[in-house]
C-alpha cells in the first residue's frame, strides 16, 4: 500500500473515531439521540460511497436509469424508486435486483450508491434502487415496509423495463444488508411476516437469492463488536436507548428468523470489518438451516479490509469480491433454485 495511500486513512479513520465518540457521547448522555445522529450523518456524507473502477464513465453509458418513482407504502411514508437497466434492451427478460443502501439506518441515499448500481445493470440485469426513510424520523420497521412495497411495485412493473419478476433478488450494504437480510426472511418466514403485520410481496420461487455486504444480522450479539456509534444508529431505528430492550428486537436479527426456506445467500465481509463476526454468525445459521450459502471473508488475507470494502475499486479485492458476486447472480438467476448439498 503506497505511504500516501496509508496516511490518508489514517487521517480518515481518526476523524472517523473522534466524531462517532462524540456521537456515543451525545447518545449517552443526552435525552435525545437527534444530536449524535446528526454528528454520524455527517461522518457518512463526508466522504463518497463508491470509488468507482476505471472505465466508469464508458460503462454507464451502456445503462439507463429511470427517474425517481414514489412508491405508496401502506402503514410507512412514500418509498423512492430509481430502475437502473442496459440501454439496448434484449428480447429476454431480465433477472431483478432490489438493493437496499447502507448508512446506518440514518443516512446516505440511493444516490450514494447510484454507480455501483449501473456496474451491476451493465452486466445485465435490470436493478431497483431503494430511497427509504431515514431514523430517527422513519423508525423500525418502516424501510422494511418500503422495501416490501417496493418489491409489489417490481412484481407489476419490471416487464416494464425489461426485467422478469419471477426472477428477483435482494441485496443490501451495511444497514441496507440488515434491512435486506429481514425482507428475505419475511418473505419466506410467515411467523415474521406476521409479526410485522404484512403480506409478503413474491411467491417463494420469485425470490431467487440474496446479497449481503458488511451487515448485521443478530442485536443480541452486535453490541460486542465495537463498531462506532452502533448505539447511536440502533437506538434511532429503534427508539429505544438500549435497542435489546425495544419489543420488537427480535425481528431484526436474521440469525433468528431465517428458515429453511430462506433464499441461497452471498455473503461477504472485509477481515478488518468490525461486523466479520456477524457475517459468520448469520453464514453458520443458515448452515444450520440447509439454506445455500456462498461466501468471501477473507480470513485475514484482504489486506485490513474495512466495512464496505466492496465499493472501493481502488483496491483489487472490491473487483474479486464483484466478479463473486457477479458469478453468485448468474447461479441463482439462471440456473433455477439452489439447495445445498446434503
Amino acid at each position: 500500500m503506497k505511504p500516501q495511500k496509508v496516511w490518508v486513512r489514517r487521517v480518515w479513520f481518526a476523524m472517523t473515531a473522534l466524531l462517532a465518540g462524540l456521537a456515543t457521547a451525545f447518545g449517552t448522555y443526552g435525552l435525545s439521540v437527534q444530536p449524535g445522529a446528526a454528528i454520524v450523518k455527517a461522518v457518512f456524507e463526508a466522504k463518497p460511497e463508491v470509488t468507482s473502477p476505471a472505465g466508469f464513465d464508458a460503462l454507464s453509458e451502456s445503462v439507463s436509469t429511470s427517474e425517481q418513482i414514489t412508491i405508496p407504502t401502506p402503514s410507512a411514508p412514500p418509498a423512492g424508486l430509481t430502475i437502473s437497466r442496459p440501454a439496448a434492451g434484449g428480447a429476454v427478460p431480465l433477472p431483478v435486483v432490489l438493493w437496499i443502501h447502507g448508512g446506518g439506518f440514518i443516512s446516505s441515499s440511493a444516490d450514494t450508491v447510484a454507480d455501483y448500481v449501473t456496474i451491476l445493470a451493465s452486466h445485465g440485469y435490470v436493478v431497483a434502487n431503494l430511497d427509504y426513510s431515514l431514523a430517527p424520523g422513519s423508525q423500525d420497521p418502516m424501510p422494511v415496509l418500503q422495501a416490501e412495497a417496493a418489491l409489489g411495485y417490481l412484481v407489476q412493473h419490471a416487464a416494464d423495463y425489461g426485467g422478469d419478476p419471477g426472477n428477483i433478488v435482494l441485496g443490501g450494504d451495511s444497514a441496507g444488508a440488515q434491512i435486506a437480510s429481514e425482507v428475505a426472511a419475511l418473505e419466506t418466514n410467515p411467523q415474521l411476516a406476521a409479526s410485522l403485520r404484512t403480506t409478503p410481496a413474491l411467491e417463494p420461487a420469485q425470490l431467487r437469492g440474496v446479497i449481503l455486504f458488511c451487515g448485521l444480522y443478530d442485536m443480541q450479539t452486535v453490541g460486542s463488536t465495537g463498531f462506532p456509534a452502533l448505539r447511536t444508529y440502533l437506538w434511532a431505528y429503534t427508539g429505544y436507548r438500549d435497542w435489546t430492550k425495544y419489543p420488537a428486537i427480535d425481528d431484526l436479527s436474521t440469525t433468528n428468523t431465517a428458515t429453511s426456506a430462506f433464499p441461497p445467500t452471498f455473503l461477504s465481509v472485509g477481515d478488518a470489518d468490525p461486523f466479520r463476526t456477524q457475517a459468520i454468525e448469520l453464514a453458520s445459521a443458515l448452515d444450520q438451516r440447509a439454506v445455500a450459502v456462498t461466501t468471501l471473508f477473507w480470513d485475514g488475507t484482504g489486506d485490513g479490509l474495512g466495512h464496505e470494502y466492496q465499493f472501493d475499486f481502488s483496491q483489487p479485492q472490491a473487483q474479486t469480491a464483484l466478479d463473486a458476486t457477479l458469478g453468485f447472480l448468474v447461479r441463482v438467476t439462471t440456473e433455477g433454485p439452489v439447495k445445498k448439498e446434503p
